[in-house]
């Protein structure tokens, strides 16, 4: 006896699109960290990928680009769900040669379609539902602490003020008010997450989640700190995303879709159990069993600091066009600080990867491009949320900066040419 399916809720080809539009629009905005570029060092997540030859890497990114155009373009959901593997797939291939690329919107991207391509549509929906409360509560909890409210927080208000007019910023404010203010960031974050939870508090938080998002838009938006596109990108996808899954298409409005075969309902349970894994992983952020980014800490003050330092010594061996990378030097004080953050801006238009690890293996390619052998790394490690104290480590010297990249369980090292 052959079952009827029921009808899905809202048409999945929309959540294709969604993915696939956003997907493009941001790889559009870093373009050049997606290829095999060399503008800036790569260093792999796993180390026997970085013996790849460059044309796998552009394969990865052929693949990836095809099937998200293939997203766009076809509504059948057999050749969708199949390009929606296939872009999970060639985007861990090219994090693996470059963990740069493991920014948190191609994080999410990756676990998204993995989603949409094992689960039916109205389970892919509830549990992209889950990431994206998910995402909300772990990047709250990450700035939840005495270096938000004291430096980051700060930040983001200075971005919003100049954005309207008020060049001072909150240097006039009184510090306990500019604290208080800078607390109620993450707060307001967290409300917006458990309110996207409940079915009657679902629209509130959808327009607080847009108020905030507009908030950031204009900090770090052309009139504010004037950051690059790509962080820009992702809030107006957040908007857009909000607005399908929690606004356009509410929970009960529809009819509900019941699994008809076998390989319907593990897919199911394949799709919510890769987001149950990926919101339990952050736990283990604070215990080094899970980077930064990928648990959602975005914009948070307690992430560890690299500094790399270019000797006095070995100064003209450091290429004049990258002259606008080094930092002054203290008094008395015979090293240079590295910029690495203004360098990966302005060569990749993407922030640098906050993991030491990928810090200490771009040291390692300057040392070897270079030829450098007085060089020096200071690690502040991650801050006490209540205090913002940290421990501080430093490496002086080629040999010690080679242990410390061994010292790593993932890669360290950069990529050979």
């Amino acid at each position: 006896m052959k079952t009827q399916s029921a009808p899905s809720d809202g048409g999945t080809d929309n959540l294709f699109r969604l993915l696939a539009c956003g997907y493009l629009a941001l790889l559009a905005a870093t373009w050049r960290l997606w290829t095999p570029q060399t503008v800036f060092p790569q260093v792999p997540l796993i180390s026997v990928a970085g013996q790849c030859p460059r044309s796998v890497e552009w394969g990865f990114l052929i693949v990836l680009l095809a099937c998200l155009g293939s997203m766009l373009l076809f509504v059948t959901s057999k050749y969708q769900r199949c390009a929606s593997l296939l872009t999970g797939l060639a985007t861990m291939g090219l994090v693996s040669i470059d963990q740069h690329r493991l920014q948190p919107w191609a994080w999410q991207f990756v676990i998204v379609s993995l989603v949409l391509a094992t689960a039916q549509p109205s389970t892919a929906r509830t549990v992209w539902r889950w990431l994206v409360i998910g995402i909300y509560a772990w990047s709250a909890w990450s700035k939840i602490d005495y270096g938000f409210c004291v430096h980051h927080g700060p930040f983001l208000l200075d971005g919003i003020c100049k954005a309207i007019g008020f060049a001072e910023g909150t240097r006039t404010w009184p510090a306990n008010v500019r604290y208080v203010v800078a607390a109620a960031i993450p707060l307001f974050e967290l409300l917006v997450a458990v309110g996207l939870c409940g079915r009657r508090t679902r629209r509130f938080a959808v327009c607080g989640a847009a108020a905030m998002h507009a908030g950031l838009l204009l900090s770090l938006g052309p009139w504010g700190h004037n950051h690059q596109p790509g962080v820009l990108v992702w809030n107006l996808f957040f908007l857009v995303q909000n607005w399908m899954l929690f606004w356009r298409h509410r929970t009960g409005s529809s009819v509900a879709e019941v699994p008809t075969t076998l390989a319907a309902t593990r897919g199911n349970r394949f799709a919510k159990a890769v987001v149950i894994a990926a919101l339990i992983w952050p736990l283990f952020e604070p215990l080094g069993g899970c980077d930064h980014w990928p648990s959602w800490a975005v914009y948070a003050a307690k992430l560890e600091r690299v500094t790399v330092y270019l000797s006095e010594s070995e100064f003209s061996q450091w290429p004049k066009d990258r002259q606008a990378y080094l930092g002054q030097q203290t008094v008395f004080d015979e090293w240079y600080p590295l910029r690495l953050d203004r360098w990966s801006l302005d060569a990749l238009h993407a922030p640098i990867y906050p993991q030491d690890r990928f810090q200490v293996g771009v040291a390692l390619a300057l040392v070897r491009e270079l030829g450098l052998n007085q060089i020096r790394i200071v690690i502040e490690g991650p801050a006490n949320r209540f205090t913002g104290q940290r421990g501080v480590h430093e490496y002086v010297g080629r040999e010690s900066v080679e242990k410390l990249a061994d010292s790593y369980r993932l890669g360290a090292r950069p990529r050979l040419e």
